[in-house]
């Protein structure tokens, strides 16, 4: 019987993807930093990965760039 909270390896290797995502996007956010679409995938991915204070962040640069794609992202960020 598995322990309560044991994720297993393929959720291992699922976090390891998401971060090594948001390094890749962060890494072409400083290349076009007012990218509205890179900026939402990067606060998806920090929201996914349970760091919500960092999409939080992104939430602020994108709702000055894109607003309509800032309301998006909220609706994302609360839903977890």
């Amino acid at each position: 019987m598995m322990e309560k909270g044991y994720k297993g390896i393929f959720s291992k290797m699922g976090e390891g993807l998401l971060e090594k995502f948001i390094e890749d996007l962060k890494r072409e956010i400083e290349e076009k930093p007012q990218d509205p679409e890179l900026l939402f995938k990067l606060g998806v991915a920090y929201t996914r990965a349970g760091k919500v204070s960092q999409a939080r962040e992104v939430y602020k640069k994108l709702k000055e760039i894109d607003p309509q794609k800032a309301g998006e992202l909220l609706d994302i960020i609360y839903e977890v």
